[in-house]
């Protein structure tokens, strides 16, 4: 199964796995918001390729949990997906997905670099790039109404007030991510974001 209505499967998915992850972040688990940020900017990029007609099974393009190699298949189809402020933040959450999501004695990468554990410097990194990815993603504008983050912001007296504080709570990009059509998103990324370079 692949193109536009699976599409919305796997939008359905990021959609709640980011609701997760800003669930985590908000309560404090500072370790487990941007390991859970992996996954999710993972079933964005995921989204984005099924829509354009990439089957995510074993051997194609959008299969893996590299979202260095997702971004870069996205970008062969929208060349923006090079764009380097969006870049900088997939390696970013690579690295709680390759030095954090279990115990290890090894919680960097050798190349000197970091891996950065400040509450407040995860969770912008990951509204950037939902608000990047997310509105790329193929549907028909029917159907951004009945996605999930669409109708927790759309219907109040309807939503779980944890979720909805948690998905609106710093969130300074919700006008971008709340989308009714597919389009290209313009993101203001945080030119200070600096957390990718060795020693930081």
């Amino acid at each position: 199964m692949s193109g536009i209505d699976y599409s919305e499967i796997w939008l359905d998915y990021a959609d709640k796995s980011y609701i997760a992850t800003r669930l985590l972040w908000f309560t404090g688990f500072v370790i487990e918001a941007p390991v859970n940020a992996h996954r999710t900017i993972e079933l964005f990029l995921k989204s984005y390729l099924v829509g354009q007609g990439i089957r995510v099974e074993r051997g194609s393009s959008a299969w893996g949990h590299e979202i260095g190699k997702l971004c870069q298949e996205a970008e062969k189809i929208d060349s923006s997906f090079g764009h380097q402020d969006l870049q900088k933040r997939v390696k970013f959450f690579e690295r709680y997905f390759d030095y954090v999501r279990y115990p290890s004695e090894q919680i960097s990468p050798d190349d000197g670099s970091l891996t950065w554990f400040s509450f407040d410097s995860n969770i912008l990194p990951l509204d950037e790039v939902v608000a990047f990815i997310r509105p790329r993603v193929k549907l028909k504008d029917n159907a951004w109404a009945s996605t999930t983050l669409n109708r927790l912001l759309s219907d109040r007296s309807k939503a779980q007030p944890h979720q909805l504080r948690a998905i609106e709570d710093g969130n300074n990009f919700l006008d971008l991510i709340n989308t009714v059509t597919t389009y290209q998103s313009t993101v203001k990324f945080n030119s200070s974001f600096n957390f990718d370079k060795p020693g930081c």
